[in-house]
């Protein structure tokens, strides 16, 4: 069944904010989709630069490419999480952007 892409963000016990889409697992690509950009290193590159995220790396393998990113803002930068999280949101809902739900959730 497919759902509008939803991410969501929370703090974690340290401080952190994180923010993802917890309801389907998507990866990287989708949100670099909806935020115009093609490559890795622009999405990574509009995470830092845009959103001022701290990258700490990537993780799995999907179509021969990394399958996510991870990365999370400190406490005092949580402004940016929260516009990342409301951008995402509004974007996805305008453009219809739909994904599949995870095996998880079924």
């Amino acid at each position: 069944m497919a759902q509008v892409l939803k991410v969501d963000e929370w703090q974690s016990p340290t401080g952190c904010w994180y923010v993802a889409d917890v309801h389907t697992w998507t990866g990287w690509r989708e949100c670099a989709e909806i935020l115009g950009v093609d490559t890795l290193d622009d999405y990574i590159n509009v995470l830092t630069n845009k959103y001022k995220a701290t990258i700490h790396g990537t993780i799995g393998v999907r179509n021969e490419e990394p399958a996510n990113v991870m990365f999370n803002w400190p406490k005092e930068l949580y402004k940016y999480a929260h516009q990342f999280k409301l951008d995402i949101n509004r974007i996805a809902r305008k453009k219809n952007y739909l994904v599949e739900r995870s095996f998880i959730h079924e």
